[in-house]
């Protein structure tokens, strides 16, 4: 069973993971609430043991309920966390590019989450490089008790929705017009380089 926090988590997780037949996700993908994949895999967790229990959770809902970590640990419930550490509210701050706003209040000065876990007692590592990730997740996964895995992710990327409307392209344009007049142009041209990059190529 997989959890999904709310925010760009959830969307890399409605567009690229596949459910199998005997899984099943809890994700709110109708609404808006924070911090909700951390307990919700430890509920599910605590009502079989012997479950495949991993949580998606994003920095901001994780820093949030953080101390439900120690729960997993006190307890010794073998839930895997995967973190994905953009240092941001990335939905929130792409819910206010959309609507013409420049982003504010929406940058996180995250600690190591990896080395968090691991003073807690539990099993972390932080992966920064692509090429790290596959290894990262086999020796969680191998591990019998709860981990930690922290993916340090670009929070440059934006998320194109399925289908873009009118508006929201106006509200970007808007919203990054008011970002160069404030002199970062530096920022839209590394959201500019971190986009082109992921465009898939023919």
């Amino acid at each position: 069973m997989r959890t999904v926090d709310t925010g760009m988590c959830k969307v890399r997780a409605a567009r690229y993971l596949s459910r199998t037949a005997n899984g099943a996700s809890s994700a709110p993908f109708s609404r808006g609430s924070m911090a909700n994949a951390l307990p919700q895999a430890t509920g599910a967790q605590f009502t079989d043991r012997g479950r495949q229990v991993v949580s998606m959770s994003g920095d901001g809902g994780f820093s949030m309920l953080m101390g439900d970590f120690l729960t997993l640990v006190q307890y010794g419930l073998p839930v895997k966390v995967v973190l994905f550490n953009n240092s941001s509210l990335g939905m929130v701050e792409l819910e206010m590019s959309v609507s013409g706003l420049p982003s504010y209040g929406t940058t996180n000065t995250n600690p190591d989450f990896a080395a968090v876990a691991r003073a807690a007692g539990a099993y972390g590592v932080r992966v920064e490089k692509p090429k790290q990730l596959t290894g990262a997740l086999k020796d969680a996964f191998r591990h019998s008790g709860p981990d930690l895995v922290a993916v340090v992710t670009d929070p440059a990327a934006l998320s194109i929705p399925p289908k873009i409307r009118a508006e929201k392209v106006t509200g970007f344009a808007r919203s990054a017009s008011k970002i160069v007049w404030d002199g970062e142009v530096g920022r839209m041209i590394r959201m500019a380089r971190s986009d082109l990059r992921n465009v898939p190529r023919p």
